[in-house]
């Protein structure tokens, strides 16, 4: 299906059902993710082929493409090089004379180019005795012998090859899509379309793939075209809705019962922490229990910096709401970060009587099984893990507060996925990935947002240094004098392995590689570790335990780190390979030192500095702000770099692309709302019966063929 739009016939056609298609080639398609007439109808073309005016053979000009119309003089079979090919003469009547070759010709072709035949020919024009075309396109005059190949004249799209299929075959399945796509009904109401000056979104999709004959001026490139634009609307629009379909519904009758004791759960967490909230951390807290004790379920955004002190704040949030009955939950995106919530959670909720418990997918079955009856049974009120907490075998007995750590991790599927234990649940989202706002809107349009300003009192921003690509043993040097003055480091990699097969990948070292050259640097008076993601969960977590206990002094690592680890006596970070990172990782990692009442050091060394990693990474000496740093790495590599387009809290679309289509946000937005408006009035049960059957369905991602 296109993602996200609607359900709607012309879109949900198996590829199977389409002339051309067998099993084999069906399952080819299939495995590149194009299953249905929508998802072709997805594809952007690459280019438009121009055949809008016939030239003359006398003045064709090599190495460009044009169409001409010639009659077939003659024919002749011959070999070079020892392919065999058919060669057909031409004339165009004026004295022009066009040859025509096809090498290894299909069978049906001698017969088709019998002297006197009419026919047009598209192709690209090589020089010679005479003008060349090799294995040009062929249209025929209705009643000739053979179908036309191409009949449509004006601009004709031409697709990048799919699922081992020619463009040519491409184009073919392309044109049977189009017309299930004229036969259909609109997606939107007529009415409202010309209201607001749009066409519906199945003829612009027509449009951008079969430009109308009488287009004028010079052929545009297909995703700067008007329709391309048009359509991106349109899929902002649909994303939009789905955003807001995500969100809790109206007024509920759930009772504002235990708020007194939600508060005095709070009261109670902040006397056992070991520090004192901060007026910032108040002040989000206030924002949040509001919600909670309101009618309507909470969905909320809580964005911070770095070490700003938003677990803290989650704490509370999950306080508030055990202390007023049922259970709660906290998702994490590794099973490292869970761990380490489980731990600092586990001993404050049982000063209260409250039961904690870990639910991981690298728990032993028997610990995660007994895990699970304790929640389904509501003996165990919190629940700390990781997506083993979205499976149908995690079952709450009255889940009522679920909080997803590092929410750019996740995204509308998981939210709707907790949604799913209770119609009723309140959900909290955390992220110290700073997103612009203009971004914010469009992956998180179904939450409220917070911001948790600045860093907790006493905590300073981690220096940054950057080191040339020449500079390796100056860079270790530095990390080593770092680490031997106090305090815990790590040096971190993009790559688990050393080595590669192209230029790009040296001298850029793996995890060993980098182990070993430390331990020849500094002998045997530190202590190393190694992690990361291909680990055994259990290794990896005893990894992790021995660094935050300080019998590890440096951690070898992968990005697994990148996320939520805190050791308050880690002070220092060494990054390999920093100009393939962006920025909000950058930051993110940088994160990862100074989180105690010492200053933290970050050492960026690239293995190459282009002028625009260069900008990158100065940038980084210079901001601590991840707000700034997120909006200049917006601007430099757009959100698919940014965020991770891959990522499931980001949807791929066809059409649209960021930051090209912010402008295009808050258009989108007010058309949504508008469309939504007349849906919770009763109105529109044709598109609302589509919306809703296929509004949600984003458990296959989206197609984005640039």
């Amino acid at each position: 299906m296109l993602f996200p739009w609607p359900r709607h016939p012309a879109f949900i056609t198996p590829l199977g059902e389409l002339r051309g298609v067998g099993p084999k080639i069906e399952a080819r398609l299939a495995a590149e993710g194009f299953r249905t007439t929508g998802d072709l109808l997805a594809v952007t073309p690459r280019f438009y082929q121009d055949r809008r005016r016939v030239s003359p053979v006398s003045e064709l000009i090599p190495g460009r493409e044009a169409l001409a119309e010639v009659v077939v003089t003659r024919t002749r079979a011959g070999r070079v090089r020892g392919r065999r090919y058919l060669e057909a003469l031409t004339a165009d009547g004026a004295g022009g004379e066009l040859s025509l070759r096809w090498f290894n010709c299909p069978p049906y072709l001698p017969s088709s180019l019998v002297p006197g035949r009419r026919l047009r020919v598209f192709g690209s024009v090589h020089p010679g005795q005479r003008p060349e075309m090799i294995h040009p396109d062929l249209e025929f005059p209705a009643d000739g012998s053979m179908e036309a190949d191409d009949r449509a004249a004006g601009l004709r799209a031409v697709y990048p090859p799919l699922g081992g299929l020619s463009s040519r075959q491409v184009k073919k399945l392309l044109d049977q899509a189009l017309a299930r796509l004229a036969e259909a009904p609109p997606l939107l109401p007529p009415h409202w379309l010309a209201k607001r000056n749009l066409t519906d979104p199945a003829a612009e999709l027509a449009v951008l793939h079969a430009p109308p004959a009488d287009f004028s001026g010079p052929p545009p490139r297909p995703d700067q075209s008007r329709a391309h634009r048009r359509l991106a609307l349109f899929e902002l629009i649909f994303w939009r809705l789905m955003t807001l379909q995500a969100r809790p519904g109206g007024e509920t009758r759930r009772p504002r019962s235990g708020l007194n004791q939600g508060r005095a759960a709070v009261e109670a967490l902040w006397r056992r922490l070991p520090f004192t909230p901060s007026p910032e951390q108040l002040r989000v807290t206030a924002e949040i229990t509001a919600d909670l004790s309101a009618p309507r379920p909470m969905s909320r955004l809580l964005q911070g910096e770095v070490g700003g002190g938003k677990t803290a704040v989650a704490a509370a949030a999950l306080f508030f709401s055990l202390g007023r009955g049922g259970q709660a939950a906290l998702m994490a995106p590794t099973e490292v970060l869970a761990g380490q919530h489980y731990d600092f959670l586990r001993p404050l909720t049982a000063a209260l009587g409250w039961e904690t418990i870990l639910v991981t997918g690298g728990r032993p079955d028997r610990d995660l099984q007994a895990a699970r009856r304790a929640l389904a049974e509501g003996r165990a009120r919190l629940a700390v893990g990781s997506q083993a907490l979205l499976s149908a075998a995690t079952v709450f007995a009255d889940l009522r507060l679920a909080v997803i750590d590092e929410q750019h991790r996740f995204g509308v599927r998981q939210r709707l996925a907790l949604r799913r234990k209770n119609a009723q649940v309140d959900l909290l989202s955390l992220s110290a990935t700073p997103i612009p706002r203009s971004l914010a809107l469009a992956l998180y349009g179904d939450l409220d947002s917070s911001r948790l300003q600045g860093r907790p009192p006493g905590r300073r921003p981690a220096q940054t240094l950057v080191f040339a690509p020449e500079d390796r043993p100056a860079a270790y040097r530095r990390f080593l004098e770092l680490v031997r003055a106090g305090g815990q480091g790590f040096v971190v990699t993009p790559r688990l392995d050393s080595g590669g097969k192209s230029a790009a990948d040296w001298p850029l070292r793996g995890l060993e590689e980098i182990h070993r050259d430390l331990e020849r640097l500094a002998g045997g008076e530190i202590t190393y570790g190694l992690i990361h993601g291909q680990m055994d969960s259990a290794a990896r977590a005893r990894t992790m335990d021995s660094f935050r206990r300080g019998h590890i002094r440096v951690l070898v690592a992968t990005t697994v780190i990148e996320v939520g680890v805190d050791v308050p006596a880690a002070r220092t970070i060494l990054i390999e390979g920093a100009e393939r990172f962006g920025l909000a990782a950058l930051h993110q990692l940088r994160g990862r030192v100074g989180r105690g009442t010492e200053a933290g050091h970050c050492l960026l060394l690239p293995q190459s500095l282009t002028e625009s990693a260069e900008r990158r990474l100065e940038a980084l000496t210079r901001l601590s702000d991840g707000l700034e740093l997120a909006e200049l790495d917006l601007t430099l590599r757009g959100p698919g770099e940014q965020l991770g387009l891959r990522q499931s809290g980001w949807p791929t679309l066809a059409y649209a692309r960021l930051p090209r289509d912010l402008e295009r946000l808050d258009q989108a937005h007010q058309l949504a709302a508008d469309i939504w408006r007349r849906r919770s009035e009763g109105r529109w049960p044709e598109f609302l019966s589509r919306l809703e059957e296929n509004g949600l369905n984003v458990d296959r991602p989206g197609l984005k063929l640039d």
